[in-house]
């Protein structure tokens, strides 16, 4: 009989003390009828998650350089140190919804065309504009049925992986699983989000500017245009035009408003002003908030400077393994 786990769940973490048992506890629950193995691949947290993740009996790998620290490393580096046939991914403020995986392992063994699968999502109450946003857009943010990507993570099996060469880019800061979902559908494969329960998530608790402040410090709103870079002379470049749209539609406006200020022209100005007053006060109505109206076009022109700084930054090799080093190791549970 094989020593190999069936399933190893990946779980990416930086500084998730406040949540990381959970999230440990509500995998392990439903991996008592597999073989397998659970690995906490953490960026250099500054808390105690990867002593509690050990603790908990997790295997804990860990970066070396802080600099490598983004949200593409994570998966991918859990993903060289498993070995599992298949790979279950969670970030460290989830917890797994109780009868996902066996849906999710059933379809996968009945549907060898399908190179993921993931589920519906519970969100809590965000406290700032970017996640209350997020769970009224649920239904588009993760919609049922087949799909392009699996945001939040999912089921995937591993020979679909090994196929396309690695899980996710390294380099990028954002948007990671949206360019796995381009691949690994570039190689023939499909994704699928069934109607059964995945994860529930709790939200970031900032307010909504120091929210955006955290996110350029960490360049995540770097991802679309990382993501843009990433593609750029292969044949999904316009997959991944597609899924930056409205980010690359706003930053080719932004521009144009600045070439009509620059310009000197008050009624050009005018002019080209009026779609954004337009798009303020839709938004507004919509979310009963003149405040909620200018979050919206904050948080778009923060992705849109964000999308800029990303084109234009070089990214690392997604085949070059970060260097990293494991800080506790479990072996195979059945």
């Amino acid at each position: 009989m094989s020593n190999l786990p069936f399933i190893t769940a990946s779980i990416k973490t930086f500084n998730e003390a406040r949540g990381i048992e959970k999230t440990i506890d509500s995998i392990r629950r439903q991996l008592t009828a597999y073989p397998h193995e659970i690995i906490v691949a953490d960026s250099l947290s500054t808390d105690n998650t990867r002593e509690l993740a050990g603790a908990k009996g997790a295997t804990v790998v860990t970066l070396v350089h802080p600099q490598e620290r983004c949200c593409g490393v994570g998966h991918q580096l859990g993903y060289l140190h498993s070995q599992g046939d298949y790979l279950l991914l969670m970030d460290g403020d989830m917890e797994l919804e109780d009868g996902f995986l066996d849906a999710a392992v059933a379809f996968l063994q009945t549907h060898p065309d399908y190179a993921g699968v993931a589920g519906s999502v519970q969100m809590d109450e965000g406290s700032n504009y970017e996640f209350k946003s997020r769970k009224q857009r649920l239904h588009k943010i993760y919609p049922l049925g087949d799909t392009d990507h699996l945001g939040g993570g999912g089921l995937y099996r591993r020979s679909a992986i090994e196929k396309i060469g690695y899980l996710t880019h390294r380099g990028l800061h954002g948007y990671e699983e949206a360019e796995l979902g381009i691949r690994l559908r570039q190689a023939g494969y499909k994704l699928r989000r069934l109607d059964v329960p995945y994860f529930s998530h709790t939200s970031h608790a900032m307010p909504t500017l120091q929210m955006l402040r955290y996110r350029w410090r960490s360049r995540f709103l770097s991802g679309p245009g990382e993501l843009l870079r990433s593609a750029w002379g292969k044949p999904w470049f316009r997959d991944a035009l597609k899924i930056t749209r409205n980010e690359a539609i706003f930053t080719l406006y932004l521009l144009a408003l600045l070439l009509a200020l620059v310009s000197g022209h008050g009624a050009a100005f005018a002019i080209v002003l009026l779609p954004l007053i337009l798009f303020i006060l839709l938004k507004a109505v919509k979310n009963r908030s003149l405040i909620a109206g200018l979050h919206s076009v904050v948080n778009l022109a923060a992705f849109s400077a964000g999308l800029i700084r990303g084109l234009f930054t070089p990214l690392r090799d997604p085949l070059q393994p970060p260097e990293s080093e494991v800080v506790y190791r479990q072996g195979v549970e059945k």
